[in-house]
């Protein structure tokens, strides 16, 4: 008989012919975790959100995101969320949690308040996993491994097992063939534009050299195409896209074929999914090693942004034949080091050696 896995994230609800479909990252997380590790074990999918006891069984397996408040505006009036799928599953009173839990989460060394915000008790429940599966890059791993500053990340390096973002890239199926001619090249950026998107140091390495177009949630309100945005007290060109549907093949061939080059400037992104995502559909990522991409046909951003516009300027000139081998690579670069397969073995082997009963 198998052993029981229960899976805490965000409510992915599974669908007849989806393995096949490209969703949101969260929700291909659930995804690939019910049918991948269903291949060792017997999966319950939970939610992070509002599970609480799903066992009493000593050799089950629990791993998750720590647990998110939905409503953590509302929490003046009703209070915070006291759900925590450690405690709520040890089994004796006085025991910390589970005595096989485990954390699944991205990692940068400093958690943005757009985290933090959400995440009711996330150092204790880091403190008390087992292992933390860290999906970040290279670059946040290691100086993680550097700290020795006393923070919650610092606390529990000694636990990080690092795991590279993964995206299904059969399911992205609308790809580059050609790239527009010098001088008609163009940029695009997604992101939520959080704090540690590097939004200020986009604006400002693009300007003058290139207009980039930005895909966001938060800027739907603003119409369709070229308008300016205020960013730290000053105004930028952008060409707005709103909101992008992965959903829309009409849309996403459309942002393909008209753009050459993805942008993203971050700070401290964990591993940007956005980049995976437009480099398995061909654009060569124009990014900082800080937007947690490390493959060597990118092209790399500096924190200056006067130094940016200078190889951004040059990118935009490089001859096609180039960017097709780049472009080319890039795309086999990231089936091979961020498949889910990878992904979800990694975890699968280190909670062997480590899982008690």
């Amino acid at each position: 008989m198998r052993r029981l896995l229960h899976f805490f994230w965000f409510g992915y609800q599974r669908r007849h012919g989806d393995a096949a479909h490209y969703q949101d990252a969260n929700i291909e997380i659930q995804k690939w975790a019910e049918r991948l590790l269903s291949e060792r074990y017997a999966v319950h999918s939970s939610s992070c959100v509002t599970q609480g006891r799903v066992t009493q069984a000593a050799s089950d397996i629990l791993i998750g995101h720590p647990n998110w408040d939905l409503n953590v505006a509302a929490a003046d009036r009703i209070g915070r969320s006291e759900r925590d799928w450690m405690t709520d599953n040890r089994l004796t009173p006085d025991a910390a949690c589970h005595p096989n839990s485990y954390v699944l989460m991205p990692w940068v060394p400093a958690f943005p308040p757009e985290w933090t915000d959400y995440m009711t008790s996330y150092e204790s429940q880091l403190e008390r996993a087992k292992l933390v599966f860290a999906i970040c890059g290279r670059i946040w791993h290691e100086r993680t491994l550097a700290l020795r500053d006393g923070s919650i990340q610092d606390r529990v390096r000694h636990k990080l097992v690092r795991l590279n973002m993964s995206v299904n890239a059969d399911a992205l199926r609308i790809a580059k063939t050609r790239f527009n001619p010098a001088g008609r090249r163009r940029l695009i950026h997604v992101s939520n534009l959080g704090s540690y998107k590097g939004i200020p140091l986009l604006m400002e390495s693009t300007l003058g050299v290139a207009l980039p177009s930005v895909g966001s949630r938060a800027l739907k309100q603003f119409s369709r195409g070229e308008i300016e945005i205020k960013v730290d007290g000053r105004f930028y060109p952008i060409y707005n896209l709103g909101p992008v549907n992965n959903d829309d093949d009409g849309q996403i061939r459309d942002l393909v074929e008209n753009h050459d080059f993805y942008i993203h400037t971050s700070s401290m992104d964990a591993q940007a999914t956005t980049v995976l995502e437009f480099a398995v559909r061909g654009l060569v990522p124009i990014v900082t090693p800080e937007s947690g991409f490390e493959c060597e046909d990118a092209v790399y951003l500096t924190s200056s942004a006067e130094r940016n516009r200078e190889i951004i300027a040059e990118a935009l000139r490089m001859p096609e034949e180039d960017l097709i081998r780049r472009s080319e690579r890039v795309r086999a670069y990231v089936r091979r080091e961020h498949s889910w397969r990878s992904f979800y073995s990694t975890i699968a082997s280190h909670i062997e050696a480590t899982r008690e009963g």
